[in-house]
């Protein structure tokens, strides 16, 4: 992550099977993905696979049997990632997030495309 980021807000609650999902990653093996996600506790690093950029750093922590995000950190190197949106990047994180937990993200994304929140 480089020095120029900022700190957003993003409220997630995941089960501990779904942040298993979470936490197992990603390893980018054809072009159309996009994404290289690895887990090292207690952060999350999710990079553009193409560029290697960090784009989302993610803390999570155990609140009783749920897992919670605890901080998140978004690049805002205009070099390396040139949408600086905290709501869109909320929103991308939490479909990316969704996704790998195997959650429905069809009505997030849809809103995202919209350009509208998904909170």
């Amino acid at each position: 992550m480089p020095s120029a980021s900022t700190n957003i807000t993003v409220e997630k609650l995941y089960s501990q099977e779904e942040f298993d999902r979470i936490a197992a990653g990603v390893i980018p093996e054809q072009m159309e993905d996009k994404w290289f996600i690895f887990y090292e506790a207690p952060w999350l690093y999710l990079h553009r696979s193409w560029t290697g950029f960090c784009i989302f750093k993610v803390r999570f922590e155990v609140v009783g049997e749920s897992v919670k995000i605890a901080e998140v950190h978004v690049n805002r190197d205009p070099a390396q990632q040139m949408n600086t949106d905290d709501e869109r990047d909320a929103s991308m994180l939490g479909i990316l997030l969704d996704s790998r937990a195997k959650r429905d993200v069809r009505n997030q994304m849809i809103r995202f495309i919209k350009g509208e929140s998904s909170n």
